[in-house]
Formats: C-alpha cells, structure tokens, sequence
C-alpha cells in the first residue's frame, strides 16, 4: 500500500501527542474522564478487558483510531479473512481463521473467498480425521504393537509447533484424559530428549512429529532418535506405524521416513507455525482433552474472530490491544511489555506470546522495504503470579524503567479451605493498585527526621505505571480460545499500523543457514578451512579439545 498523505498525517499527530504524554497521571485521567470506563472497557468473546490504567488520555485514544483508519486496518483485515496474500513476501495468505470457523458463511468474520470455496471442507476433513484417531486412542481401541493401549503422547516440534500445543495441554489439564500423559520435545539438547521419554515404554508410546517442512533441524534429529529408541525398545518398522505419527506440510518426505499415509495429518502452507494451533498441529490438545473439547477451543477463538471482524474500532478489543501497545513503544521509550497470568495454567503463555509478537512483528522495513521509523516488536517477558511478586515485580515498582503489564486473571473455581484462590485474585487485584498508586514510603510514627526522610526515599514507589487487566470468568476452553485469539489478532493490526509483515520470518533462517556451516568444524577429523575468521577458530579449537579430551 502506497503511504497517504492522511497516513503521514496521522502519525505526526500520535507522535505529537505521545511526545508529551510521558509525565500524564492516570489517576488524573480516571477522575477527569467520565466516560473512560465506556471507552476502554471491552466484553468481546466471553473476555472482559480493561485498558482504562493506561497512560491514554482520551485525545490520544482518538488520534490513535484516526491511526488504524489511515492505515486501513480494516481493509486489511477483511483481506485476511477473505484469503488474500497479506504474507506478501512470500505470497501466501494466512488463514488461521478458516481453521476455526464451523462452515462457510457470507457473513462477517466467516472465512469467505478462497476460503469459503475451497478450504473449510478440507479443515472439516482434517478435524474429523484428528477426531476419530483420537477417539481411538484415548478409548484404547488404537493399541501399540505389542496390543497394550496408549500411555504417554510424546509431542517432537519447535516454536509454533510446539508453544501452541505445550500452552494448550497445560491451560486445559482440567480436561485432559486421566490415562493420557502428554509430553513435549523441541530442544535438540541430549538431555531434553532423555527428560521427554524418562519413564516412558515404547510399548505404551506414541510420538508426535509435528514440522511444517519436515527439514526443521531440532524436529529431524530428535524424530531419528525416537525412531532409534522404539528401535531398542523391541518396536520394529512395521510396528512403529502404530507409535509414530506426522503432522506436517510435506507428506512426501514424512513418506519418506517411514510413516504410512494413514499415520500422517496434513496440514497446508498458508498455516504459519506460529498460528497453527488450530490446524492438525492441535493434534496433543485433542488427544489430551477430547474432540468435544478442542472444537470448544477453535469456537472460542472463531467468536473472538466474529468480534474482530464485526466491532468497531473505538470497541474492537483486539484493535485496542494493538494500539495500547503501540502507545506505549511511542509515548514509553525503552518499555517492554510484561504479561503476568494469574493462573499457573497458563505459566507458558508468555513464551507463546513471546514467539508470536516478537517473530512476528520482528522487522524492520515496511511493504517497501524502507526502514520502519521508531521501534517495533518491544521485547515480551513475564510469568505466573504470584510467583512474579517475588521476583521481577520489584523492578516494576522500582526500578527506573515503566514497563507496562497485562494481568491475565482468571477467576478460580469455588472455594479451597486455605482460601488460595481469594489469596491469588487479592494479589492480582493489589498489584494493579500498587502500580497505579504506589506510596510515599513515610513510615507511620517515624516522625520527620533524617533518617527517616532516607528510610522513606528506599521505601517509596512511585506508582503512575501502566497495567492492562484481561479477565476470565474461567479457564475453558472456549475462553482460552478466545484469549489466544485476541492476541494474535493484536499482533496483526500492529503490523498494519507498521506496513511490515507479520506472516513471515526471514530472520529465523539466518541462523540455521549458518548452524549447517558451523556443524561440520566441529569435526577433530576435519582440518579448519583457512578462511575461519580468527574468533571463531580459536573458539572451534577449545570446543575440539574440550571434546576430544573427554572422549
């Protein structure tokens, strides 16, 4: 999309506006601005969000909408609904949402286009394939090669084929299947795989190899030493149809391996990993929970998908998200964002947030390829409460940085006898008030001499830092889909505000690129090629001896 005049404009006055908003008062803002609560309070999808402790004033809100409307946020969402390449490096849609949809639909937030045409019977194909293996095994009519039934689900993938499944399982062990205990596998380390099948009988496991390509390097090595471990483990090639299965884009090479077509659930390239919970990848989630279950979960994200599609800007929970975030990378130079579930269920949700807003929306040049001016993609960090309080919070209240948090709270269910669910909502609810409030660190009684003036000046929080709250009523699966979803949806639209893509991931392959040079000086075998930069030499040469004098 060619930059507009309107787009320029609207830019300028954001940066105008945020410029000065460093110093302004929340406090202030929620006295001043009667109708703040209505304007940034959102129930979309069974989530209720609350943006109202940003440092927002009610000007910037509207500038920022101005923004999303310059930036045709909604034109472009519409593309991606209707399967346009908005993945415009490599020409490919992203179609999650078709994943979720339950049929085809002229209406808004239904996939349509391409989508409606072609693909919600081969995702209706796919779900009822996944739907019946897993009926199977977690009956325990689909038996191992020796005829026991499944024990252990071993999940072999890395970053979205593996964040989405891990995050899933965990958040729902609620409903999981009491006889199924699911693993997951994506280092390459040694030690990773030796702690995946710890315990596990290859007789009662079946593994999961989940690559889009079928090449990713950590998913192939630990794919071949599952395979070498069946192997020991008396479960010969035939057998090990009944214990290996492949979720993959490329079924000819996961052919190739050894899989029986019928062992393999396909998915297509317009998946993107980090999106691909909701396709075939989803496999562990619906063996674990139950077909009923999973179909819960992809409801849940397609409601947050008819809520994105069908509000409006100024009451669009996703567009808000995005554009809080924005805000704060313009108006809070240097802040991360920090997300901290008060849930242990979903301890991993950070990580899988991490890889979706900072692989994503880690570029910088836009559509053009001209560099994209101020920062995007700010660093993503957290982890559960109440746990955080004791570690990282101390900077939050303290420390010279504002980094604004999103509290993801869940409301426990019923009541304990020590009362630890009211202990963790109380917690939750005090942190937001602490860092709104803070306090003057006077001690009462102190009275008003020096040392008191200094002991006050260490105890003193400043308050005024930023918090959004993300509540849910309760952790199932239709909620949890629906917060999976608003965030990926936040993500897309700070991509549109950007004119960067969000769908691809150029710089991941960098690495491996040059992972596959390095791996063979590692050889004591091998002479170091003369054009070894010196570094690195000196490097290689340690590592040989270090490896060589253990051997």
């Amino acid at each position: 999309m060619t930059r507009n005049a309107d787009l320029d404009t609207a830019w300028r006055e954001v940066a105008q506006l945020a410029r000065s908003a460093g110093e302004v008062a929340i406090g202030r803002l929620l006295q001043g601005e009667p109708d703040r609560g209505r304007r940034l309070r959102i129930d979309a999808a069974q989530l209720h969000l609350d943006l109202t402790r940003q440092r927002l004033p009610g000007d910037a809100l509207a500038a920022l909408i101005g923004l999303a409307e310059a930036a045709r946020v909604e034109m472009r969402r519409d593309a991606m609904y209707a399967g346009e390449p908005v993945n415009f490096t490599e020409g490919r849609p992203a179609l999650h949402v078709a994943l979720r949809a339950p049929a085809p639909s002229e209406g808004p937030g239904e996939a349509s286009g391409p989508a409606r045409d072609g693909i919600a019977g081969e995702v209706a194909t796919t779900l009822e394939r996944m739907a019946r293996f897993s009926d199977a095994v977690r009956s325990g009519a689909w038996r191992g090669a020796t005829g026991r039934p499944i024990s252990d689900i071993v999940h072999v993938g890395i970053g979205g084929s593996h964040l989405g499944p891990q995050l899933a399982c965990e958040a729902l062990a609620a409903y999981a299947h009491p006889r199924l205990q699911c693993r997951f596998l994506s280092n390459v380390d040694p030690q990773a795989f030796d702690r995946a099948v710890a315990g596990c009988d290859p007789a009662t496991t079946l593994a999961i190899v989940a690559s889009k390509s079928w090449h990713t390097q950590e998913t192939a090595r630990n794919a071949l030493a599952l395979r070498r471990w069946f192997a020991a483990g008396g479960i010969d090639q035939q057998g090990l149809q009944r214990h290996l299965v492949g979720v993959t884009a490329n079924v000819d090479a996961a052919v190739a391996f050894g899989l029986a077509e019928a062992s393999i659930f396909p998915f297509r390239d317009w998946v993107g990993g980090r999106y691909s919970l909701w396709s075939a990848i989803g496999l562990p989630v619906m063996l674990s929970v139950g077909p009923e279950h999973f179909r819960d979960m992809l409801a849940g994200a397609h409601a947050m998908d008819r809520h994105f599609a069908q509000a409006k800007l100024a009451g669009n929970a996703p567009v808000l998200l995005a554009l809080v975030s924005l805000w704060n990378t313009m108006a809070l130079p240097g802040s991360t964002e920090v997300v901290v579930p008060y849930s242990d269920a979903l301890r991993s949700l950070t990580a899988w947030l991490q890889q979706l807003q900072m692989e994503s929306n880690g570029k910088r040049v836009d559509r053009e390829g001209r560099p994209v001016e101020g920062p995007t993609a700010p660093v993503v960090w957290g982890g559960p409460g109440t746990d955080a309080q004791h570690s990282y919070f101390q900077a939050l209240h303290q420390g010279t940085g504002v980094h604004p948090v999103d509290f993801v709270v869940v409301v426990p269910s019923g009541r304990d006898p020590e009362g630890r669910g009211d202990a963790l909502l109380a917690n939750a609810l005090a942190q937001r008030d602490a860092l709104l409030y803070g306090r003057d660190g006077a001690t009462p009684g102190a009275g008003d001499d020096a040392r008191a003036a200094w002991l006050a000046a260490h105890r003193a929080c400043p308050g005024n830092r930023p918090s959004s709250l993300i509540l849910l009523d309760r952790l199932d699966p239709a909620r949890f889909g629906a917060l999976l979803a608003l965030y990926e949806h936040k993500t897309a639209v700070l991509g549109w505000l950007w004119d960067i893509d969000s769908f691809d991931q150029w710089g991941v392959e960098l690495g491996k690129l040059l992972a596959s040079d390095i791996e063979p000086l590692l050889d004591p075998a091998r002479e170091l090629p003369a054009d070894v930069a010196p570094d690195l030499r000196a490097l290689l040469e340690r590592i040989r001896g270090v490896r060589g004098g253990s051997s």
